[in-house]
């Protein structure tokens, strides 16, 4: 862990965009608790927590966990798209007593800080200013609201909500806390991110309860409503799963924004869904290696495309390649459920969700 001057903790009015809580909570710290915090920090990570969809959907629940894809990806667009319009930067950036502990980089800011200002005080104009003039704000390094909390938020909250579980009900607070307070401590947000992220996460939720419990979500897993007709169910469907993410990717790649990534996921399993539903949804009835060997399948064609897509690509960075890098890894989804009829690693099951 780099090492600051000894300080001693003052906390007065502290704001939710002030990094006096930040520093405080960095020079309390030690090695052992930076890394407990830099792995904590990295299971917010999109990378990550698809394939452990792609886990659910092969080895628990198609429809349930496909659901939870879509809850999870939405709430990250949002996110990213809120980040592009609010455009505040990382405290690391308006304070230079603020390291960077995710990736042990040290600041290079000019700033010292906002200083106490008031409870609900934003960075200072000059900072901000400056911010969007630099490369950090072009490449969408950007602050508010946090990503990791958002998105923490809803795959907890999703997943007690579909699965009904008692279980990560209990846990769902302790994950969002525990989260929140990696990334403030690691200097890559500010308090007032991680309240905003976890205000998008918990919209997120109350969204999906109320599709839930709509009509649309039984419409969501009927055949005919991915024909091609104009019947409002089947436009609502392709407006909200194709047309939408289509129109963000060509905001990506227009404006150079990195929500290319996200739309890639999104397309990608869309497209899967689309050609899976025409064949007939899934049964998730199966022994445990029946269920095993879908989720090994599943993962390795998941894996593999990604594998050859960063080798062949590595030294090409094009957004159009960023989103084939995503695409085509979530659109395996396909191949996999033909691939696991064909030896016939489902069991035929009539209960809906």
């Amino acid at each position: 862990m780099f090492q600051t001057e000894p300080m001693t903790c003052h906390l007065q009015n502290v704001g939710t965009f002030q990094t006096e809580p930040i520093i405080c909570l960095q020079h309390l710290g030690n090695q052992f608790f930076t890394h407990l915090m830099q792995q904590i920090t990295q299971m917010g990570y999109p990378s990550l927590i698809v394939p452990i969809i792609v886990i659910a959907i092969f080895g628990i629940d198609f429809k349930k966990s496909f659901l939870l894809f879509q809850l999870f990806m939405w709430t990250d667009m949002v996110t990213d798209i809120l980040k592009i319009l609010v455009g505040f930067p990382r405290p690391y950036y308006v304070d230079k007593k603020v390291i960077n502990l995710e990736n042990n980089i040290t600041s290079t800011s000019n700033f010292s800080g906002n200083g106490i200002k008031g409870i609900f005080a934003l960075p200072d104009n000059q900072i901000l200013n400056t911010f969007h003039l630099q490369e950090a704000y072009k490449s969408g390094s950007l602050g508010f609201p946090s990503g990791h909390v958002s998105l923490t938020t809803a795959l907890w909250g999703g997943s007690a909500t579909v699965f009904d579980n008692r279980l990560i009900k209990i846990l769902t607070p302790f994950a969002m806390v525990l989260m929140a307070f990696s990334r403030v401590y690691l200097g890559k947000h500010f308090i007032g991110d991680v309240v905003g992220g976890a205000i998008v996460g918990l919209i997120s939720i109350v969204v999906f309860a109320y599709f839930l419990k709509s009509s649309l979500k039984q419409d969501f897993f009927k055949k005919e409503s991915f024909e091609l007709a104009f019947r409002s169910e089947n436009l609502f469907f392709y407006c909200f799963m194709f047309v939408i993410p289509a129109i963000l990717v060509a905001f990506s790649l227009i404006g150079s924004h990195p929500l290319n990534t996200d739309t890639g996921y999104l397309l990608g399993m869309n497209v899967a869904y689309l050609l899976i539903i025409r064949k007939g949804i899934p049964d998730d009835t199966g022994t445990v290696e029946q269920r095993a060997t879908r989720v090994f399948i599943a993962l390795l064609l998941f894996e593999v495309s990604k594998i050859i897509l960063d080798c062949g690509f590595c030294t090409n960075y094009l957004f159009a390649i960023e989103f084939l890098k995503t695409f085509i890894p979530a659109a395996t989804i396909w191949v996999s459920v033909v691939i696991c009829k064909k030896f016939n690693l489902y069991r035929r099951n009539e209960e809906s969700l």
